[in-house]
């Protein structure tokens, strides 16, 4: 009986690490996603503490809204420094994630043929 425990037991820790790789959300490197605002990674990685300084998010919200935010496309390299202090200041104010918080900051945007900015994001 106990190694029947043991074998089950492995299977089912099998099982979650199948799950945790095949779930996982397939995100992007900032290499990838900063040309489509026109600038470097390097130009977002600084406004990364910018944000967070100016915003009092944590750099993790701050990261992720401005990937976000870099992601979709939409933001120019003169807005998205504006459309991430928005974006990290409704996540702090109004307990939004940072995907809720870059899709409503993005909203007053024109999105050409698609439901959602952050689709491929």
């Amino acid at each position: 009986m106990k190694h029947v425990f043991s074998v089950a037991g492995l299977g089912l820790a099998a099982a979650f690490v199948v799950v945790f790789f095949t779930g996982r959300i397939d995100s992007k490197h900032l290499t990838v996603v900063a040309p489509r605002v026109g600038m470097q990674a390097q130009e977002l990685d600084a406004l990364i503490p910018r944000v967070a300084a100016r915003t009092g998010a944590t750099i993790g919200t701050s990261r992720r809204v401005v990937y976000l935010l870099a992601c979709s496309g939409i933001p120019t390299s003169a807005t998205i420094e504006a459309k991430a202090l928005e974006a990290a200041t409704i996540t702090e104010k109004q307990r939004m994630t940072a995907r809720q918080a870059a899709v409503a900051v993005l909203s007053g945007t024109p999105i050409e043929g698609s439901a959602s900015p952050l689709n491929d994001c």
